[in-house]
């Protein structure tokens, strides 16, 4: 009798194989002790495109408008096809007794699971089970779930929810887009969740251009007695601001004209403690790296993505907890024994005690989706790039914070009398860091306001009055960390208390794992276009938006309150409440897209729409077949005679120049950055072939940049390599020559093996390099971190010795004043940067050998 285990990911099959102790791996699937282990690589399946059902669908026309198939039908996904050739075989393995299904604990991963065995035709759900569990996946938890099985009937309700999230999507955005494009003669995508987010972009660019700055007062009054000085600000009620000028002129005169002592109204203190903040979810992850760094959300879910698949040390990027769940806590306590040695200054405050079940910030089963919270897994591997150093070190600081003690602080605030008028000074003294120690937060003005011991009662003496003039100033352009807060938590644009007590809950726009996708859609698309870190709406956008919100029915798609309205049932679904939506939600959806095609065939469009860049009909060269004009499309360059050039060739986008070059030339290139069928990068020249009658595109691989004539003249033959973290730093200066006359001290020996270190022109390495004599491979680069290091800094790296503090210069060009050492790690030697003065690393640690 055989098991059958599918997973959602390859990852996840190793974690049941170590499990389960199931060893020999097979082409797509473990195999050992009755059991088969398999892997999904996401969805496999995808519904049919229209054209999938009729050929008449090919043409996109409003004649065939609305396309509501019944019954939906779905289709192997092709680049994934073999995975599921290799899973449909299993399933037809002579005495399989059950499937266990374990993809991920959440609708997305019912929905991936159920159109597999629907496309694979395994529709007897007496022999299917279901491994359920958001835990991590260590080898008890593993097989203590896998004695916990529920029959997958119980789970029929996430499958439903799955299936009408998906099916919704496919007939809004499919109806919506043809009409439109066809309408308007450009792509105009619509979409159940995109353009609910163009939405807010095009509302926030009109509120700042609409937006008329006033002028207002801000009366300060500078204040002193025996006991100290103090700044009160004027307020009356909750107002703290004059509008009306001369008043507040008026004011400002009387005030400065009046000597006669004010008095200490109220002098209040209050204690308050501040606990850890949770652990990252994705989107946390995303609003943090974005304010930080700059990082756009899909470069950071991609980094993140990288550094759990390939790196191994993070968990699971895509999730939206910011808990672990209560199985996880022995793997937290050897994780931060793990990591404590290499970063002491992040765990040395950690309370051990808060390392238990009873902390609910961050053990929490009730709290748990699909995946737990992101979280380091092992130290950052030398070999990270500096963007994945920025990354871990989030998680890692995060992870940290969240068991260390409670911030203690104390609020002060000071009421003043003077003049018939009231001025509060507010202040706030951090008394016991705690948490913050792990996780700095930048201090705020009442931080930094220093209050003398006030008593109620005690004189207040002015010594000046300082009006400030201010004006208004608009609401904020959006950046990638506020457009995803709002998609997260889009209760302010909803009126009724249970849709804004819902969205301070689970419910928001998109999913963890699709946010940073609609962001970059919406790119893609022209709608939005990003100027350094700020997103705006463009007029395509804003053409949209305003047009659908004029309409009677159309309008709900610009509505974050609609968008999350359909999510409300969806969720009622997916939690099996009996309230009639399964039995409504398709239907009202259906009735939605028939109505919208009927107000959209026949909606009167005002204005010219504005045209996309890419639809201008640049003239990028001369067709070969022809000789006509090869014009750039939206996803080609193409001629009238049929001649084309997709956009994408091997991950790579071709540019204008690119194919303009190639056009004139036949060939173009070599280019970096294309990426094989195996995920590799490669480097190649395009050329333009003609086959059995018709123009190609393919490589030619004999291209390769020209390399230097060049000798090496280093003593060493990898003297002229750079480290691979140091590829994106400018070339360092010639070095030095020191005068004739000037001694030198020695250097010492090399603290691999005890050889003499000689100079080359890129670095000091150790000349016991040659294999007869030892093979050793050390080098001290002469640039590290943007410096090149001075001989005396050289010395006290060989002698183990740490450097004086220096200042080294950081990727985005700015200066970091701290000390650089020299460390023997398990991956070998490396030289380090220290953190910064408030604990921060800048740099990634450079590997200390060649090639």
């Amino acid at each position: 009798m055989t098991t059958l285990i599918l997973t959602e990911k390859p990852s996840v099959a190793v974690d049941f194989s170590k499990a389960l102790g199931v060893r020999t791996k097979r082409d797509g699937y473990f195999e050992g002790n009755d059991t088969l282990i398999c892997w999904a690589v996401g969805h496999l399946v995808e519904l049919f495109a229209p054209e999938d059902y009729s050929p008449s669908f090919k043409k996109w026309s409003l004649d065939t408008l609305p396309i509501l198939p019944e019954p939906f039908k779905y289709k192997p996904i092709k680049k994934s096809g073999k995975q599921l050739s290799v899973i449909k075989k299993l399933l037809k393995t002579p005495g399989l007794s059950r499937v266990i299904i374990a993809t991920d604990a959440g609708r997305e991963g019912e929905v991936i699971a159920r159109t597999i065995l629907l496309q694979a035709g395994f529709t007897d759900k007496g022999r299917i089970m279901r491994f359920w569990t958001s835990q991590a996946l260590t080898p008890a938890v593993v097989r203590s779930t896998l004695n916990k099985l529920k029959p997958i009937t119980d789970y029929d309700r996430l499958w439903r929810a799955g299936y009408y999230r998906q099916v919704a999507d496919w007939m809004v955005g499919m109806n919506g887009t043809r009409a439109l494009t066809v309408r308007l003669g450009d792509l105009y995508s619509v979409g159940r969740v995109q353009t609910a987010v163009l939405a807010l972009l095009v509302q926030r660019r009109r509120e700042r251009e609409n937006f008329k700055p006033e002028p207002y007062l801000l009366i300060k009054v500078h204040f002193q007695n025996e006991k100290g000085t103090w700044i009160g600000t004027w307020f009356k009620g909750k107002e703290t601001r004059l509008f009306d000028l001369e008043t507040a002129r008026a004011l400002v005169e009387r005030l400065t004209g009046d000597n006669a002592p004010g008095t200490v109204l109220s002098a209040e203190k209050e204690k308050k403690s501040e606990p850890p903040p949770f652990l990252f979810s994705l989107t946390d992850l995303q609003q943090e790296a974005n304010k930080r760094f700059g990082f756009p959300a899909k470069k950071t879910l991609s980094v993140a993505q990288g550094l759990y698949q390939d790196k191994k040390c993070l968990s699971y990027p895509r999730t939206d907890s910011r808990v672990l769940g209560t199985q996880n806590l022995d793997m937290v306590k050897k994780l931060v024994e793990k990591l404590a040695p290499s970063a002491p200054a992040l765990f040395e405050g950690v309370d051990h005690g808060r390392i238990s079940l009873s902390n609910k910030r961050v053990f929490n089963d009730a709290k748990l989706t699909d995946h737990h919270a992101l979280i380091p897994l092992k130290n950052l591997p030398p070999s990270a790039s500096a963007d994945e150093a920025k990354i871990f070190e989030l998680v890692l600081r995060r992870f940290a914070a969240a068991f260390h003690p409670n911030c203690h602080y104390e609020n002060t605030k000071i009421v003043t009398g003077f003049s018939q008028e009231t001025f509060q000074t507010t202040g706030k003294i951090i008394l016991s860091p705690g948490w913050r120690a792990a996780w700095p937060v930048k201090a705020k003005k009442e931080e930094e306001a220093h209050i003398p011991p006030l008593a109620k009662g005690d004189p207040a003496h002015k010594q000046k009055v300082a009006p400030e003039k201010k004006e208004t100033t608009p609401p904020p352009a959006y950046t990638d960390a506020l457009i995803l807060k709002e998609m997260t938590n889009p209760g302010r644009y909803v009126s009724e208390k249970a849709m804004k007590d819902l969205f301070r809950g689970e419910i928001g726009i998109g999913t963890q794992s699709t946010r940073a996708q609609i962001l970059e859609i919406l790119i893609t698309r022209e709608y939005a276009k990003r100027e350094g870190k700020t997103l705006n709406a463009t007029d395509k956008g804003c053409y949209l938006v305003e047009m659908l919100q004029k309409t009677a029915v159309s309008k709900v798609l610009t509505s974050p309150e609609e968008t999350a309205r359909w999510e409300m049932s969806l969720n009622r679904i997916a939690l099996g409440e009996n309230d009639g939506s399964n039995d409504t939600f398709l239907a009202a959806i259906k009735g939605f897209v028939e109505k919208s095609m009927e107000e959209l065939k026949t909606l009167a469009m005002e204005g010219k729409a504005p045209a996309s860049r890419k639809k201008t009909g640049e003239v990028v060269g001369r067709c070969p077949a022809c000789g006509g004009e090869v014009i750039e499309a939206y996803k080609n360059y193409t001629c009238t005679c049929g001649f084309t050039i997709w956009k994408k060739m091997a991950g790579k986008t071709l540019t204008p120049n690119m194919v303009g070059h190639l056009l004139r030339t036949k060939k173009s290139g070599p280019y970096n950055g294309f990426l094989s069928k195996k995920k590799k990068r490669f480097s190649a020249a395009i050329v333009l072939v003609q086959k059995e009658g018709t123009w190609q595109t393919t490589f030619d691989f004999d291209s390769k940049p020209k390399k230097s004539g060049k000798k090496n003249d280093g003593p060493v033959p990898w003297a002229s390599e750079r480290p691979a973290s140091e590829s994106n730093q400018a070339q360092p200066p010639a070095p030095r020559t020191p005068r004739p006359d000037a001694p030198q001290k020695p250097l010492p020996p090399c603290p691999a093996c005890g050889g003499t270190i000689i100079e080359g022109k890129r670095g000091f390495g150790c000349a016991n390099w040659p294999a007869d004599k030892g093979g050793c491979r050390f080098v001290i680069w002469k640039t590290l971190f943007g410096r090149e290091l001075t001989r005396t800094q050289l010395i006290s790296l060989l002698s183990m010795k740490p450097t004086r503090p220096c200042n080294l210069t950081r990727p985005d060009g700015q200066p970091v004043k701290t000390r650089i050492r020299l460390t023997n790690t398990p991956q070998g030697w490396v030289a380090m940067a220290d953190p910064d003065e408030q604990g921060y690393h800048h740099f990634q640690a450079v590997a200390c050998s060649h090639g």
